[in-house]
């Protein structure tokens, strides 16, 4: 069944409207984003396919929330890439609705690392955005799609 998911920057921009964090187990993609390996193959054949989520790790995150956190909502959302990209997969990832500073974040930086410096495994990522980024991304995606798929005047 098909459903409406936000991307991430939409879901702060509109919803949270402060600093969230989110955790990313596609491996090519935080290859990409994290470590800046960008080697051709991964840009061209491998980026944005779902196949390369980590299942496993997924699951352990999904168990650890539950288990410790059961009162905080994750919710899924689509990653942060290029407005060139209008249409992509979800590739598995969740916004944490939790302040940063709080027990959850700061039991899940311990766990996944601090979302503020860099990541050190590529199979779960522990990411951040801030409001005002995520305001200047989504209108840039909101650009994209109306020059895309707007009306002519």
């Amino acid at each position: 069944m098909a459903q409406a998911l936000y991307t991430i920057d939409e879901y702060i921009a509109t919803v949270r409207k402060k600093p969230t964090i989110w955790i990313v187990f596609n491996t090519i993609y935080n290859n990409v984003h994290a470590f800046k390996k960008r080697d051709e193959e991964d840009l061209f054949e491998k980026y944005l396919k779902e196949k390369f989520t980590d299942k496993v790790a997924q699951k352990e995150f999904l168990d650890f929330m539950k288990t410790n956190f059961p009162d905080t909502e994750i919710l899924q959302v689509f990653d942060l890439v290029s407005d060139s990209y209008l249409i992509y997969p979800y590739l598995g990832s969740y916004a944490i609705n939790t302040d940063i500073g709080s027990d959850v974040y700061n039991a899940l930086s311990e766990k996944y690392g601090d979302p503020y410096k860099d990541a050190t495994v590529n199979n779960k990522v522990l990411w951040v955005m801030e409001y005002e980024d995520a305001i200047m991304f989504h209108k840039n995606r909101i650009k994209a799609i109306d020059e895309e798929f707007g009306e002519d005047d």
